[in-house]
């Protein structure tokens, strides 16, 4: 018998005899699913391999049965859709390219309503993402470039009127953050650098003004 072909199951016990892994062997390394057991008897995961490498759907199960984790590996690395959920219901979804995030992306509630949604590029947020309240309304509008938050990013309420625009560049405030009352009206106007608030520029012609607020956008030593 050629033990490089054949494949055999093998079971570990604990120390009571209850089995808490069952797993096909080729070549004497993991080939096809192998389960794991809680010790109450029920399954705790099913992972697939190939030739001693991770390889096919993997399922993670809770202590009721369902399922907590679903995601598929070939040739060792994350590659396809990566569903998380809990008590049944999804807390995130996405889809991974030869072990990169790649792809939409969706974040749930703890009720299952959708709270964000966002793309992956190359393992990062890039685009926009969109963050929702429990009631499907639009919370937020933001822009992400290399997994920072980059351009404008909007507050909105319920009715979906602006109420907050603000500009980042590489994850930091960077211009204008201006708030807007419930008639689409502007209350207040707040100038960021880097970061750092530096407040309006006077409206006042006054030469040496000017330069003084000007000289607070200068970096600091």
């Amino acid at each position: 018998m050629d033990e490089q072909t054949t494949q055999i199951v093998h079971e570990r016990r604990d120390e009571t005899g209850a089995v808490v892994e069952r797993a096909g062997l080729r070549g004497g390394v993991p080939h096809g699913p192998t389960y794991l057991f809680g010790p109450d008897g029920l399954a705790a995961a099913e992972i697939g391999f190939a030739d001693g490498r991770l390889d096919g759907p993997t399922v993670v199960y809770d202590q009721d049965g369902a399922a907590r984790a679903r995601l598929t590996h070939r040739a060792g690395v994350l590659d396809g859709p990566l569903v998380v959920s809990n008590a049944g219901r999804p807390v995130a979804e996405l889809t991974y390219v030869a072990g990169v995030a790649e792809g939409p992306m969706r974040c749930f509630t703890a009720s299952g309503a959708l709270a964000c949604a966002a793309t992956m590029r190359h393992g990062r947020l890039d685009g926009e993402m969109v963050v929702y309240r429990p009631d499907g309304s639009v919370l937020q509008r933001l822009r992400y470039a290399r997994g920072l938050l980059d351009g404008e990013a909007l507050d909105l309420d319920p009715s979906g009127t602006i109420r907050r625009r603000g500009q980042y560049r590489a994850g930091k405030l960077d211009g204008a953050v201006i708030e807007y009352d419930a008639d689409g009206q502007e209350t207040t106007r707040t100038h960021y650098v880097a970061d750092r608030k530096v407040g309006a520029m006077p409206d006042a012609e006054d030469g040496g003004a000017k330069a003084a607020w000007y000289s607070r956008l200068l970096p600091k030593r």
